[in-house]
């Protein structure tokens, strides 16, 4: 059981070493470890450390051993966490709770700037899945490499989006627990690089996507009741902690501008709903019918696209027609692709590797049947739906060529269902640049088709070959103009027509034809607004759709805003009158009165008041250290760590100057030293837990006995004082020896050794009787 004696000290250390350090070694035995203190402090005492986890105090006196239990902090880990995370406050000494600095609140208003940003981004990037293929197939023609960009996209912003969700939580937290909020420089500096990402996406899509852009307005007509809810009731959670903080307010104008943005800002979240048109609040009985489906390049989420497998796997879930692309080959027949070269969805680098960049039209019928036109989708699984694909069909799949029209028409005309095509026309030195109308037409008639199920896309102005059904296209034309040009069918974009639009069309008996829709959500909207029909990749989920997603009768959706609007007020207001009630309560919190006890007038009633806690801080960050060293030296398990200096209190240092805050202790100490016996009172005995009392009064001790360092306007006096306070010094009654802290940390001889102690031989008695104390000290432990 070895016990190791500490001196802390640095700016006196050789006067410790060469008069106090061969006393102890001849009083003790034992040898001396030397140890520096982090904050330049001036010595603090003797310590004495063993594995008992008692003090033994030796008297020269009474010869005798007293024992007194340690006293240990609390642990906080969640707290130490908390400010570690988002400041890298690892140590509890740092763990503030003054009022947060202008530059942390613009830091945090910021984050939450750059968080909402991220949050609209991820809300907008989980929309355009709606139409990933197209922004995968764009990225496609830039590199000729069929990339996952969709979901690289979308990997990318909910990792931001989740940083950003941890970094507002943190700082939510600080704000609830009452700490001094402090986001550290790196957070601050990945905020501003996602802040950049985010504003540079947002300007890269609208500069290659714009159309893109509706999908979003689309979204708040169907999610717009249920955004509005959510909104409310994240708003109404908040309102426990902007009750609080706008108590803490000392301006009334503040208080009165933060008031009223918020009841701004509520008031408009329950009236919300009155702007929100959603097709979707409507009785069952007066929904629309069912939206067709017209089955895009086949069924191309699960099957090769443009493959005449695709166009036969969608026939078994009961489209009404295919959407397809047509071009020409170079020796004139019409053949069934959509890209411009086969480089992304046949082999052809295998193939004609010198001829993967060629335009698809240049070659010649015998060629493009040398492609295998299936094993593509196996092998870059375009669609992330390859694992659902059987082995039989795998197989399938793997074998298919490329189709030409007269195979395709002749299937449709077999199935008895509607075509619709797109016509791409060949290089301006094709051969049959001008007459591919018509190859594709005499194609068509030859085989056993319904001339009324060809659906053909035509402009304003321009006729369809006979018998074929006519189709306008891309734009919106009044009814009028489209039944004055014979034509009953309308084949739009999503973002092309409004409700408005739709409603008109069907007054007038013309359908219109909705692409690309490939998610429920968007198809239950169309569903609402009543189109005839939709375009889609997903033609095996949408048929499952029996009713539409989000769907609310008006009665249900008038019940769910009154009764989230109601509940919201209340709570709000609750959250108001609690914290009304816990702020006038804690007022006057206990911790205050300790910390500023100094400050009494002559009425003895304490003044609380903030000018007082500024006047005071100083004092505070004095107390609170010399606090912490005591609670670092008794540690229970182990050996304190050399930066650990946390203590318990409601009000703990922020420094990140350690040197700056002792610089600030040593040039301004003011505690004062004894007076004829008498010492002076001051907060730090008050809330120091080494205190006891004699005869049941409570003698009160200044730090300076601890620490034997006084504040002196000379250095030759803070020497002397040093020297006296810092010797081993006894009482000569025994009634009047406080016992304060001193008593655990050094020997003090009686007030006439002035000088130097001299070297005090232990007898054999004196070391018998702290062995037998030792002993039963373990017995008792």
């Amino acid at each position: 059981m070895d016990r190791v004696f500490y001196i802390y000290y640095v700016q006196f250390g050789n006067v410790l070493i060469h008069q106090i350090g061969p006393y102890i070694y001849n009083y003790t035995g034992r040898p001396i470890q030397w140890d520096f203190y982090p904050f330049n402090l001036s010595i603090v005492g003797l310590i004495v450390k063993d594995r008992s986890m008692w003090v033994t105090r030796l008297t020269k006196e009474k010869e005798m051993v007293s024992h007194m239990r340690l006293q240990y902090y609390q642990h906080k880990y969640c707290l130490v966490c908390l400010t570690g995370s988002l400041g890298c406050r690892w140590h509890r000494y740092k763990q503030s709770t003054r009022d947060s600095r202008k530059r942390d609140l613009f830091g945090f208003a910021l984050l939450l700037i750059t968080f909402l940003f991220a949050l609209f981004l991820l809300y907008y990037i989980i929309l355009m899945k709606n139409d990933f293929t197209t922004l995968n197939w764009f990225f496609f023609t830039k590199t000729k490499k069929w990339l996952p960009i969709y979901t690289i996209f979308l990997a990318v912003v909910c990792i931001v989006f989740v940083y950003l969700l941890i970094l507002v939580c943190l700082s939510l937290c600080h704000l609830l627990v009452g700490h001094q909020l402090y986001i550290h420089n790196v957070h601050a500096v990945f905020i501003i690089l996602f802040l950049a990402f985010c504003v540079a996406m947002v300007i890269a899509i609208n500069e290659m996507w714009s159309e893109e852009w509706a999908i979003v307005w689309l979204s708040v007509k169907i999610f717009g009741p249920y955004l509005q809810v959510g909104a409310v009731s994240v708003m109404t959670l908040m309102s426990w902690l902007i009750a609080r903080k706008w108590f803490m307010l000392s301006s009334t104008c503040r208080q009165f501008f933060w008031l009223l943005l918020y009841l701004a800002v509520m008031a408009g979240l329950y009236i919300a709903p009155l702007f929100i048109n959603s097709p979707c609040v409507v009785l069952i009985s007066e929904l629309p019918p069912k939206p067709k489906l017209l089955a895009h390049r086949g069924a191309s989420a699960i099957a090769p696209e443009n493959t005449l497998v695709s166009f036969q796997i969608a026939n078994e879930y009961n489209v009404m027609g295919f959407e397809t692309d047509v071009r020409i080959s170079l020796d004139g027949v019409p053949f069934i692709l959509h890209d411009s070269t086969f480089l992304r969805t046949t082999n052809i680098e295998k193939v004609f590797p010198s001829l993967k960049d060629e335009d698809a039209s240049n070659f010649n019928m015998s060629q493009i049947k040398q492609l295998n036109a299936g094993l593509w989708f196996m092998e870059d699984d375009p669609m992330s739906t390859v694992s659902e694909v059987s082995e039989e069909r795998g197989v399938i799949y793997r074998n298919q060529s490329v189709p030409t029209l007269t195979e395709l028409v002749e299937f449709v005309g077999a199935t008895n269902k509607t075509l619709m095509f797109d016509i791409r026309k060949p290089p301006s030195d094709h051969p049959y640049k001008d007459s591919i109308r018509q190859h594709i037409v005499e194609d068509i008639q030859r085989a056993r088709i319904s001339p009324d199920k060809i659906w053909w896309l035509v402009d304003i102005g321009e006729e369809a070959p006979a018998y074929f059904t006519p189709v306008a296209q891309r734009y919106y034309y009044p009814s009028d103009e489209l039944l004055s040009n014979n034509v009953s069918v309308l084949n739009v974009m999503f973002n092309a027509l409004s409700s408005d639009n739709i409603q008109e069309y069907r007054s007038n008996n013309i359908s219109v034809n909705i692409y690309l829709v490939n998610e429920q959500w968007l198809y239950s909207l169309y569903w609402c607004m009543g189109v005839s029909s939709i375009t889609t990749d997903n033609c095996q989920s949408l048929s499952a759709v029996n009713t539409p997603i989000f769907h609310l009768s008006p009665r249900n959706y008038l019940i769910l805003w009154i009764t989230t609007d109601i509940l919201s007020a209340l709570l709000v207001i609750t959250a108001f009158i609690v914290q009304r009630i816990l702020w006038s309560g804690s007022e006057y919190s206990p911790e205050r009165i300790a910390i500023n006890s100094a400050n009494v007038n002559d009425n003895g009633t304490n003044k609380m008041s903030r000018s007082s806690h500024r006047q005071s801080r100083r004092q505070m960050k004095e107390k609170l250290i010399l606090k912490d060293i005591a609670a670092d030296m008794f540690d229970e398990d182990s050996e304190p760590p050399e930066d650990d200096y946390g203590i318990e209190s409601n009000y703990t240092v922020q420094s990140t100057d350690g040197r700056e805050m002792a610089r600030s202790f040593h040039g301004t100490s003011r505690y004062p030293s004894t007076v004829n016996g008498q010492e002076t009172v001051n907060s730090f005995q008050r809330t120091s837990r080494y205190q006891s009392s004699g005869d049941g009064q409570e003698i009160p001790q200044t730090f300076q006995r601890m620490s034997g360092y006084q504040s002196s306007a000379d250095e030759q006096e803070r020497m002397q004082s040093f020297q006296r306070t810092s010797s081993y010094q006894s009482s000569t009654d025994d009634q009047e020896r406080p016992r304060s802290f001193q008593r655990t940390s050094s020997y003090q001889s009686s007030a006439d050794e002035q000088e130097t102690p001299r070297s005090i031989p232990l007898s054999s008695e004196y070391q018998s009787r702290i062995k037998a104390d030792m002993e039963i000290s373990n017995q008792v432990v």
